[in-house]
C-alpha cells in the first residue's frame, strides 16, 4: 500500500531521503528523527533522519532548551497541568529544575560532537508558495492546521520535534510507540486528548509564544 500525503511538498521530501518515489508505510518507520514545521520566516520546513538520534538527545546548534528540559517525573507534573485544557500551548515555563550535572552535558564537547556527527545524516527541505497578500495567510493557516496528518504517519521516530503548527490534540502519538523526545515549539493543541502520552517520554521540550 503505498503512501499518501496531505502535504505534497513532505512526499517529495521523503521521496528525496530514500531516493525513489514508490514509498511504503514500512518506509517511514524507518526514519528515526523528524523535525517539521513553520521556521517563523514565512516558510515551512522538513528535517529527517534514518539513523539513530543521540541518546540523551542534545542538539547543540540551538539554545539551552535541552539543559532545561523537562524529564521524568517534571513531565507527569506538566500533563497534570494541562490535561483538562483546550486551545493551549504547552509551555515547561517554571516546570524545570535545575540540575547542573545534565546542563553540564547539554554544553559538553561530548554532546556536541554526537549532534555532529548525527546531523551529517539529516535531511532538510524548506517549502515555500508565492501568494497576493489578500491570499497568503488563508495559504499559511492551511498549511500549518493540516501537516499534522502527515506528521502522523511517521510512527516510527525516536524524536519528534514541531514548530508552530496546529494540532486538533495529541492522539496520533499513540502510534508513536518508539518515541522518546518530544519538542513543541509554539504549537497549539486544539485539546488535550492524547496528552498521557508524554509520560513515556525520557525528555520534553516545549514553549509559548
Amino acid at each position: 500500500m503505498s503512501v499518501e500525503f496531505s502535504q505534497k511538498w513532505v512526499g517529495q521530501a521523503v521521496q528525496k531521503l530514500f531516493g525513489r518515489s514508490a514509498l511504503e508505510p514500512t518506509d517511514l518507520e524507518e526514519i528515526k528523527y523528524l523535525t517539521i514545521g513553520e521556521s517563523f520566516e514565512n516558510d515551512f520546513f522538513i528535517e529527517m533522519s534514518v539513523e539513530q538520534p543521540p541518546k540523551p538527545f542534545v542538539n547543540t546548534d540551538g539554545g539551552d532548551e535541552w539543559a532545561f528540559c523537562l524529564r521524568g517525573s517534571d513531565i507527569s507534573e506538566l500533563v497534570k497541568t494541562y490535561k483538562d485544557d483546550s486551545g493551549f500551548q504547552l509551555s515547561m515555563f517554571e516546570l524545570e529544575r535545575e540540575d547542573k550535572k545534565w546542563q553540564r552535558y547539554c554544553f559538553s564537547g561530548t554532546a556536541e560532537k554526537l549532534w555532529s556527527a548525527f546531523s551529517e545524516s539529516v535531511l532538510e527541505e524548506r517549502y515555500y508558495e508565492e501568494h497576493s497578500d489578500e491570499e497568503f495567510d488563508e495559504w499559511y493557516d492551511g498549511v500549518r492546521a493540516s501537516i499534522w496528518r502527515d506528521i502522523a504517519l511517521f510512527a516510527g521516530v525516536e524524536v519528534l520535534r514541531i514548530h508552530g503548527l496546529e494540532i486538533p490534540d495529541l492522539m496520533f502519538l499513540k502510534k508513536f510507540t518508539n518515541l522518546r523526545t518530544a519538542e513543541f515549539v509554539e504549537t497549539t493543541f486544539n485539546s488535550a486528548n492524547g496528552i498521557e502520552r508524554l509520560n513515556v517520554l525520557e525528555q520534553l521540550a516545549c514553549w509559548r509564544d
